[in-house]
């Protein structure tokens, strides 16, 4: 998959307000997170932005933001959950330096 089409993807996912099931390179399990969004950051990656609910995860299996490199995305399937855009989302965060789109 290029990163043109987790892109596109990811987007009509956001759009519609859909959870997804994402694999990323290296990780045994996948995750299930909301899309919020794609951006550069401060640190000069492309990531997806997006809540997580469940799966594989570093920060002690807690629910939360997460900063996704895009290009370590293998896998994403678009589920049949929806979600709603949580308020303390904050696009203008310091961390975010460019935005390719966010909800």
């Amino acid at each position: 998959m290029t990163l043109e089409e987790t892109t596109q993807q990811l987007w009509q996912a956001s759009e519609n307000k859909q959870q997804c099931r994402l694999l990323l390179e290296g990780e045994p399990i996948t995750r299930t997170v909301s899309p919020y969004g794609i951006c550069t950051t401060t640190k000069n990656q492309i990531v997806l932005v997006c809540w997580q609910t469940f799966g594989f995860t570093k920060a002690g299996g807690k629910e939360g933001y997460r900063n996704l490199v895009l290009s370590e995305i293998i896998e994403i399937e678009v589920l049949d959950q929806y979600f709603v855009r949580r308020d303390d989302f904050n696009a203008k965060d310091r961390q975010y330096r460019e935005w390719v789109y966010h909800i």
